[in-house]
């Protein structure tokens, strides 16, 4: 009698990865830079039209000047009857100072994402404690947290600046309604101040992405030591 014993062999793509292993990656790996290519354009834009006061396009002939409102620290901006102003009329200062949390929202998030990716090229290729996921790793924690921090440092700034040169905080009592009507560019009955808004989830994500460099070192120095066991 004989007996026949057979046998199936799966066949998995170079490096041991299953199909669907390479599928979740190019998915992971395409919303990354969709996201991070939005999010960069969108902080761009932002960027230019405070910097400028002035949308980038216009069509039918409509007025490219935006209203002191649109100014990202401020919720309010009423002219007095029969008086003219636009976000392009403010001091040039305050219009880059407030345009300038968008610029480097914009380059943390692009540098995140590089990193980002940087790092799950290294883990798909079945290399996730390598010298170079760790330095990804921890570069990625430096880059979230400090632009982070310096993203709410000038949010802030902005904040405080406004206020003080319109008579609040710092300016009360020394700033006169001529001076305030000259650094706003127009005659304004009503003003509203926005509280700073920090980036709060890239905060949070550095913290993350700190943690999980702390983990990887820790699963890099027990990959050494079971190779030097075995």
């Amino acid at each position: 009698m004989k007996t026949e014993v057979t046998s199936e062999t799966t066949v998995r793509p170079a490096g041991g990865r299953s199909r669907r292993g390479v599928w979740v990656g190019r998915l992971v790996t395409t919303g990354v830079v969709a996201v991070a290519v939005l999010t960069v354009l969108g902080d761009l834009v932002r960027t230019v039209v405070t910097s400028t006061g002035r949308v980038l396009v216009t069509f039918g002939g409509a007025d490219p000047r935006l209203r002191l409102s649109d100014l990202p620290q401020m919720i309010q901006a009423d002219l007095r009857e029969g008086a003219t102003g636009t976000l392009a009329d403010l001091d040039l200062g305050m219009r880059l100072l407030g345009a300038a949390p968008s610029l480097v929202h914009a380059v943390t998030v692009a540098l995140a994402a590089w990193l980002l990716l940087r790092v799950l090229r290294g883990i798909s290729g079945g290399t996730p404690f390598s010298p170079r996921v760790l330095g990804s790793w921890s570069r990625l924690s430096v880059v979230l947290l400090a632009g982070g921090l310096l993203h709410a440092l000038l949010e802030t700034a902005a904040v405080v600046y406004l206020s003080s040169r319109i008579g609040l905080l710092f300016g009360v009592g020394r700033v006169t309604s001529e001076q305030s009507e000259a650094f706003l560019g127009g005659d304004y009955q009503g003003i509203g101040i926005d509280v700073p808004h920090w980036p709060v989830p890239v905060l949070v994500a550095g913290l993350v992405a700190l943690a999980l460099t702390t983990a990887f070192r820790a699963g890099a120095r027990l990959e050494r030591d079971v190779d030097g066991v075995v």
